[in-house]
C-alpha cells in the first residue's frame, strides 16, 4: 500500500471514530433526560430535584399537619402472589420521613419474576413524593413458597396543596416473562 492510500484510510477511520465517540456521547446525554421523564410520569417518583425543592424541607417537619397515606395493592391473575402491607394507611407529617413494610409471598409451585407498578392518588401529589428506596425500582424474583419483606421509604413534602389531606398509594405486581431459551429445529430424518 502506498503512503497516499493508508494515509487517506487512516483519516477515513479517524472521522468514523470521531462521529460515533459524538453520537455515544450526545446518546448519554439524551437519557437523562428520558430517565427523569419515565421515572416521574410512570413511576411516580423524581430521580432528582431542583435546589428549590430540595431546601422546601429545610425548615424541617411540618408539625401542624398531618396526612393519611393508605396502601392499596393487587396482583394480576397471571402471578399466584400475595402482597401485604404491615399497616393498610400510616399518618404521616410533610418532610417527615416515613417506612411501610410490605410482604410478597409466592403461593406459586415455580421460581416467578414480578415487576410493581406504582401511581399515587390524588396525581397532583406525585410531584410532592420522594421516594428513597421502594420495591418498585427492580425486578423481584421469588421461589415458590417464598415470603419477602420488602420496604417502602418517602417523604412527602411541605408544598403538597393544603386540600389534599389523604394520598393512596397503589401497588399493582405484574408477571415479568422471561425469555424462553432458544432451541434448534431438528428435521425428521427422510425414510
Amino acid at each position: 500500500m502506498t503512503n497516499p492510500n493508508l494515509q487517506q484510510r487512516n483519516a477515513r477511520v479517524l472521522r468514523w471514530a470521531l462521529a460515533a465517540t459524538a453520537a455515544a456521547f450526545a446518546f448519554g446525554f439524551a437519557l437523562a433526560p428520558f430517565y427523569d421523564v419515565l421515572c416521574e410520569k410512570v413511576f411516580g417518583i423524581r430521580p432528582t430535584q431542583t435546589a428549590s425543592e430540595a431546601t422546601a424541607c429545610a425548615g424541617g417537619v411540618v408539625q401542624d399537619r398531618e396526612l393519611l397515606v393508605e396502601f392499596d395493592t393487587s396482583i394480576s391473575p397471571e402471578l399466584p402472589w400475595r402482597l401485604d402491607a404491615a399497616k393498610k394507611s400510616v399518618k404521616v407529617r410533610p418532610c417527615e420521613p416515613a417506612t411501610v413494610t410490605f410482604t410478597a409471598t409466592n403461593d406459586g409451585r415455580l421460581t416467578l419474576t414480578g415487576r410493581a407498578i406504582f401511581t399515587v392518588a390524588p396525581a397532583e401529589a406525585a410531584i410532592h413524593l420522594s421516594k428513597t428506596e421502594c420495591f418498585c425500582f427492580t425486578e423481584q424474583e421469588l421461589e415458590a413458597g417464598q415470603s419477602r419483606e420488602m420496604p417502602v421509604r418517602f417523604v412527602i413534602d411541605d408544598q403538597l396543596p393544603a386540600d389534599v389531606s389523604r394520598l393512596t398509594f397503589r401497588y399493582v405486581f405484574n408477571p415479568v416473562a422471561k425469555p424462553l431459551a432458544m432451541t434448534s429445529a431438528v428435521s425428521p430424518p427422510n425414510s
